[in-house]
């Protein structure tokens, strides 16, 4: 544990930034004309080798020395965390090597139509061949267009189109694995140091759902939906969950919010967190104002305001920024039937009158005990205080059937606190050794506080356990997976997915949209 290895800050931010940037890249070639693809792709290319070129030199462009840049983690913390990543991801059900939960079903039609589909993926609605899809759908002639947030499947789909499915799965779980592994890192350099509080927080972050569930178990109520969807309309899910359902969403999220968090200049913040609208457009809703916030904040603004603006309108800021919205906008707005349910959250709910107690209960579940444990030694921090105004802002307002937007646009704001509650441990657990090696005693009111803590963390564990729980006992006994439920969204097997496909995955009306009358690569697949 303690030889070190040394990992210069430069080559982590060329890793980091290019695990984000390649799938972009694979889209720009592989799904639009070469007129419009190439260009863009190297420009986005371009914009990438400068931001590693600046990524160690601060607001005044001054080179930062390698030793202060440098991250440097014990061995044994680097295999820990690469081999925790691996299983992390394999236990997701991540490439669909084991049971698995939620939307894969979905997941696994997005490989298998990417990898055995030309791109861009066009279907044709006499390919359907379940009686109660083509019942449903209502038309058995015509063509209709996979629309959907799948850029981070793009470089396992390609190792699927060379080498086969199997390599396509593998390549899912393992390019996950090393988004997840490189998340360990990069927050290990934010806290101060490797520690397994890392890993820890990563999975088990989440909110007090457990005393829902409790009260669940003894009165039953119309709203309870699963268990981390318990209140009407509203949810903020566990990290866990977030893995074994959008891990596509996620993973991406929580790096590129790391790589904000660890900058030592604002010059490729626009590159480095506008890529998040390739991977999710409900993220980027929430990832947005973090990084306006950092933009702005007091270590950036050592070098005076001026300098902040004037960073703002480098060529890493601007054009990957406008280059994502002239492509990925258009992209996205050809396929919007799924934000058409959209208005304050109470306007759902079967009785208004009750929105207030709701929210405030929410609130007190999701938001107020980790407010509680951090405010001591965050309250001064920026980043915090935006993290939690954010989570207080999102639950009023709701897009989609599900509420993507209140679950998605939380994702970074969440993973801020995740990061500091690592943090909170790690430094509490270094505060211990000193005590015990000093064989001092803590104060009443300190004791009270850290049982507080401490048992809020461990109730926190409630969804990520119950659910690994889930996932390995159904694996275990043989349970049958359901991740062939679909199989494609050109021929869906079972009829319940149907309307979920045509209102969220594919667009009829496709060759209208100014993404593909003057972008994407003209072809018909069948």
């Amino acid at each position: 544990m303690k030889k070190a290895v040394t990992i210069p800050f430069r080559t982590f931010w060329a890793l980091s930034l290019g695990f984000l940037v390649l799938p972009v890249i694979i889209f720009f070639t592989g799904y639009l004309r070469p007129l419009a693809g190439i260009p863009i792709a190297l420009l986005f290319v371009f914009a990438y080798a400068m931001s590693i070129r600046d990524c160690t030199s601060d607001q005044k462009k001054v080179q930062l020395s390698k030793d202060s840049t440098a991250i440097k983690i014990p061995l044994g913390y680097l295999i820990g965390f690469a081999v925790t990543a691996v299983l992390l991801s394999l236990v997701s059900g991540i490439g669909e090597f084991i049971f698995t939960l939620n939307d894969h079903p979905y997941r696994r039609a997005i490989m298998n139509d990417l990898v055995n589909y030309k791109w861009p993926v066009i279907y044709d609605y006499s390919t359907q061949t379940n009686p109660e899809v083509i019942s449903l759908i209502g038309r058995t002639s015509g063509t209709y267009a996979f629309m959907y947030y799948f850029t981070y499947w793009l470089p396992a789909a390609l190792a699927g189109k060379i080498a086969g499915s199997f390599a396509a799965n593998l390549t899912l779980m393992l390019w996950s694995a090393l988004g997840i592994f490189l998340t360990f890192v990069g927050v290990s350099k934010i806290i101060g140091r490797a520690s397994f509080t890392v890993p820890f927080a990563y999975i088990c972050f989440a909110g007090l759902d457990v005393i829902p569930n409790v009260f669940h178990n003894f009165m039953d109520w119309d709203a309870w939906n699963g268990m981390e969807v318990w209140a009407p309309q509203l949810a903020y899910m566990s990290n866990f969950a977030e893995l074994t359902s959008v891990f596509h969403q996620c993973i991406p999220c929580w790096l590129i919010m790391t790589l904000v968090l660890m900058s030592y200049n604002t010059r490729s913040l626009g590159l480095a967190g506008g890529i998040m609208l390739t991977y999710s457009p409900w993220g980027v809703i929430g990832l947005f104002p973090l990084v306006l916030v950092r933009i702005f904040s007091k270590p950036m603004r050592e070098g005076g305001t001026g300098k902040v603006l004037k960073n703002l309108f480098s060529f890493t800021n601007i054009i990957p920024c406008v280059l994502l919205v002239a492509v990925y906008g258009p992209f996205y707005l050809g396929n919007h039937s799924s934000t058409m349910i959209k208005g304050f959250f109470w306007e759902f709910m079967d009785n208004p009158a009750l929105a207030p107690v709701v929210y405030v209960v929410f609130i007190l579940i999701e938001v107020v005990p980790i407010a509680l444990i951090l405010w001591k030694t965050e309250k001064k921090n920026i980043m915090f205080i935006a993290a939690i105004a954010e989570l207080l802002i999102i639950p009023v307002y709701k897009v989609s059937e599900v509420n993507d937007f209140c679950m998605r646009s939380s994702m970074a704001a969440r993973f801020v606190l995740c990061v500091l509650l690592a943090r909170y441990l790690k430094d509490l657990y270094d505060a211990d050794k000193i005590i015990v090696q000093k064989k001092l005693k803590r104060k009443k009111k300190d004791v009270i506080k850290l049982a507080f803590a401490m048992l809020t963390v461990i109730l926190m564990i409630y969804p990520s356990f119950v659910m690994a729980y889930y996932v390995l006992g159904s694996e275990f006994t043989g349970a049958d997976h359901n991740a062939e439920e679909i199989g494609s969204f050109g021929n869906i097997r079972q009829s319940e997915h149907t309307w979920n496909v045509t209102h969220n995955y594919i667009s009829s009306n496709y060759e209208e949209t100014f993404f593909f009358k003057y972008l994407a690569k003209k072809q018909d697949n069948g």
